[in-house]
């Protein structure tokens, strides 16, 4: 990592900084989600071929073994499970979703989140704990991760979203305090990624960090104007 990026970190995490450097040699986790809108959690254990292990604060979440490669099973391509993060499966299992929201995931690609959330809006409608399902809106600006985000979409067997491929400027002259809920999972510098993919760290710059914190700043403020009223 550059040395000024490790500067900033000091003086950031002070006295856990040592800390932040010791957590690059632990091993890392890989996790999946099983896509309850295809089969239930009980179902899919009893099939999987993998080792899994629950993750403690995501009901359908689970660590895998990296030598397993899920992403090469035939379950992957029929869309039973999502390969996610377990951290990246906590914004959309947080987020208070409620009966007939229209729900807006603004930077959406590759897709995790939205089909996260999808799979919870169906399950609270099929239950009959919600009298509408409710309509989800996935964005992306980028046309190629657009495309990617609808295979992901249809994979998963979501039948209740849209996706866009439209400017965050553009959305809110259109959709003014539109939507109840809207996630906002923004462009950032990827120092999340350093110990996942070095090359990450390589082109890491305080240039780069400071012109997504510009992008954020724009995607936050559309994203408030197209807030409904007591919306989060």
């Amino acid at each position: 990592m550059k040395k000024n990026y490790l500067d900033a970190m000091k003086e950031l995490l002070k006295e856990d900084y040592e800390d932040y450097l010791a957590s690059f040699e632990e091993k890392r986790l890989y996790g999946l989600r099983i896509n309850t809108l295809k089969i239930s959690v009980e179902d899919f254990l009893k099939i999987s071929p993998f080792e899994l292990e629950p993750i403690p604060w995501i009901e359908n979440g689970f660590y895998f073994h990296e030598e397993d490669k899920p992403a090469k099973h035939p379950y992957y391509f029929a869309g039973l499970y999502y390969i996610q993060e377990p951290s990246a499966m906590t914004p959309a299992n947080v987020l208070p979703v409620e009966d007939g929201d229209v729900v807006f995931d603004m930077c959406a690609a590759p897709g995790g989140k939205s089909t996260q959330i999808a799979a919870r809006m169906h399950e609270m409608y099929t239950s009959g704990k919600w009298k509408e399902q409710g309509l989800l809106i996935c964005n992306e600006i980028h046309p190629a991760r657009a495309k990617i985000l609808s295979e992901n979409i249809e994979r998963m067997g979501v039948c209740n979203a849209l996706v866009t491929n439209e400017t965050p400027q553009k959305l809110s002259d259109n959709f003014r305090e539109y939507f109840d809920r809207i996630l906002v999972d923004a462009p950032c510098s990827g120092e999340g990624m350093f110990r996942k993919d070095p090359d990450v760290a390589k082109v890491w710059s305080q240039e780069k960090s400071l012109e997504c914190s510009r992008i954020q700043k724009d995607i936050i403020l559309s994203a408030a104007k197209m807030l409904a009223p007591g919306g989060m």
